[in-house]
């Protein structure tokens, strides 16, 4: 039968089944599932709380579309046959479509160009929180909650079994999952049914685990989803598509706060995107608004901050407040009176974030949680002393390498800023307490061996990912060096010396097809595109230097090269700048691929336990 969606009134479960049940199908020419999991869990609470998520737009028409199922990988494209059956075409909302597939069913879903790894996650709705953030209402099995028996050892919902769930907190932590599909007879093996006493707690629990699941399916499954059908040709429905994701502006708080704080003065407007130019402007600013319009060449101001980022940091700096909603108190006469401060905290945070990080400004807007905890940390500080940076710095990389944040998690930030200005504690003792809110441990690459092979989980192949984007500031922690010139690669310029992330194994050389086929089936099928395979060189030796040379071609040479010049300790720092020693500079001589894979990932992990250590 085929799906009837248009001309119906659809709900969100009845969109996720035509998802599931693929009946309906994404045009070869929408990007791939992106949505990182804090979005995820935002749409579901926007549903939860009555928000609109917009229409979705559909199109039916013959067999004449390359497309693909929600969710499926980029490369299992349905060739079209030209013939006259309907097909339903999800035009626009297929990011919401995929992530309420994502949330509420076992379907498979990739996400990016990813073609191995299948996206996972559990979401549970916390019953008994009250308060306003969405990221403690929902909570991902993989998130530390805090543990009101013993606040010194957070815990994951993953870490325990549905069973157990119940046993610790009966129905407060709600799988979002079951709302969807639930068999209650589960639940019955958790019980001993023939006492009677035990049979009553069952049935209790049943009842009241039945009726939270009925409030989200009534709050968030019976949601309507008001689709709007395009009509006309194919190609009158490509023209429309590329104008909704090309031309189409949606209002968002920049927008309302720029109407919000629109005001005229004797001097002239004042105008929110012109005032945020001002701040971001690179050199000094005078504290009139209306001297820099006029003094100023704002049309130069090209620095990749949102102004919406810029909005939160604004409201941050000025009033230490974390929660978005906060923003709308911002207005004009606080803006204008602080424009130079404003202006020169901000300059500090960026200074910051490059001399102690070497976070480029094109990258900042990649560490966003930080960012605003920093921006906080640094307006409270009148100058900030060697112990206050030493915290700093430990925070950040704790932060970053051990997934402090796994959303935006505006709460958390602030509970972090309040413990941070308590003067009741050290800051040694505030790190340790922060530290509990670690997501990731890496402990376990402590034992390595080719037999126990051990790696981080950050690949080259997913670059987006949190970890690989830390990790590559780890490479530039020791400022990384280039292989043969011995420059420091930078991300932000357009010569030759630009920065590449190089494959140390190259993957199109012969050794690195081999190595790849080698750990086809291996838990690190993606090994050659590991971090502990990535150095960070200029664009001239990756392209014309080494190409996809290997090692034991490449290092040889340069190493020749070094020693003629009588410059070989130079050529060491140059390869330690790179997290290389110099016996693993031996086995790169002899392309020992998984020696060198397992020394490097552990001198780098040393790093991380060193930078994210608590300093007395």
């Amino acid at each position: 039968m085929k799906p009837n969606i248009t001309n119906t009134e659809v709900n969100i479960k009845s969109l996720i089944d035509l998802s599931r049940k693929e009946e309906i199908w994404l045009p070869e020419f929408q990007r791939p599932f992106v949505w990182d999991k804090n979005q995820v869990r935002l749409l579901i609470d926007s549903l939860y709380r009555g928000y609109t998520i917009s229409s979705i737009l559909i199109w039916k028409g013959g067999d004449e579309l390359a497309r693909r199922a929600v969710g499926a990988r980029v490369k299992d494209i349905k060739i079209p046959e030209d013939r006259p059956e309907d097909v339903v075409y999800l035009l626009d909302g297929q990011q919401r479509t995929t992530a309420l597939t994502l949330a509420f069913t076992k379907k498979p879903i990739f996400k990016g160009n990813n073609s191995k790894k299948k996206e996972k996650l559990n979401l549970y709705w916390d019953s008994h929180y009250t308060g306003d953030d969405a990221e403690l209402k929902w909570v991902f099995d993989d998130e530390r909650i805090e543990n009101e028996e013993n606040p010194q050892e957070p815990f994951m919902l993953k870490e325990l079994s549905e069973e157990e769930l119940f046993k610790k907190f009966n129905t407060r932590f709600v799988k979002i999952k079951h709302a969807f599909h639930f068999e209650s007879k589960i639940v019955e093996d958790w019980f001993n049914k023939d006492n009677a006493e035990e049979r009553a707690k069952m049935f209790q629990f049943q009842y009241e685990y039945s009726q939270k699941l009925k409030e989200l399916e009534n709050t968030v499954l019976s949601r309507k989803v008001y689709d709007i059908e395009q009509k006309g040709s194919l190609e009158q429905v490509l023209e429309v598509f590329e104008r909704i994701n090309t031309k189409n502006t949606k209002l968002s708080i920049f927008d309302i706060m720029v109407a919000k704080t629109y005001r005229k003065f004797d001097q002239g407007f004042f105008d929110l995107r012109s005032y945020y130019k001002i701040i971001k402007f690179n050199g000094r600013v005078d504290k009139d608004y209306f001297v820099n319009i006029e003094a100023l060449d704002l049309d130069t101001v090209t620095l990749p901050v949102e102004d919406s980022d810029m909005l939160q940091l604004s409201m941050i700096i000025l009033n230490k407040k974390f929660k978005g909603s906060e923003i709308l108190k911002l207005n004009t006469e606080q803006l204008m009176q602080n424009t130079k401060l404003l202006h020169d905290k901000f300059t500090k945070v960026i200074q910051y974030m490059d001399q102690n990080f070497n976070v480029e400004v094109t990258e900042l807007r990649r560490y966003n949680p930080i960012l605003k905890f920093l921006a906080g940390a640094i307006s409270h500080f009148d100058t900030i002393d060697v112990k206050q940076n030493e915290f700093l710095k430990s925070y950040f990389w704790n932060t970053l390498l051990k997934n402090r944040y796994p959303g935006a998690q505006s709460e958390r930030i602030a509970k972090d800023y309040d413990l941070l200005v308590d003067d009741r504690t050290t800051l040694p003792q505030k790190l340790k307490r922060m530290i509990n809110d670690n997501t990731r441990n890496l402990t376990y690459l402590e034992n390595n061996s080719i037999d126990n092979l051990n790696l981080f989980d950050a690949h080259y192949s997913n670059r987006s990912q949190q970890i690989y984007r830390g990790m590559l500031l780890l490479l530039k922690s020791k400022n990384a060096k280039d292989f043969y010139n011995g420059f420091t690669p930078l991300k932000d310029v357009t010569n030759e010396n630009k920065l590449e992330e190089h494959h140390i194994f190259p993957k199109k050389s012969e050794l690195g097809k081999n190595i790849s086929s080698k750990y086809e089936k291996h838990k690190y099928d993606d090994i050659i595109n590991n971090i502990a395979n990535i150095a960070l060189i200029t664009n001239e030796t990756n392209n014309k230097r080494i190409s996809s040379r290997l090692p034991s071609d490449y290092i040889t040479d340069f190493e020749n090269q070094y020693i003629e010049a009588n410059k070989y300790d130079e050529f060491l720092e140059i390869m330690d700048s790179q997290f290389i020693s110099k016996e693993m500079i031996e086995m790169l001589k002899k392309d020992q691929f998984e020696e060198f894979m397992i020394a490097r990932t552990t001198l780098l992990y040393q790093q991380i336990e060193e930078l994210c250590s608590i300093k007395n």
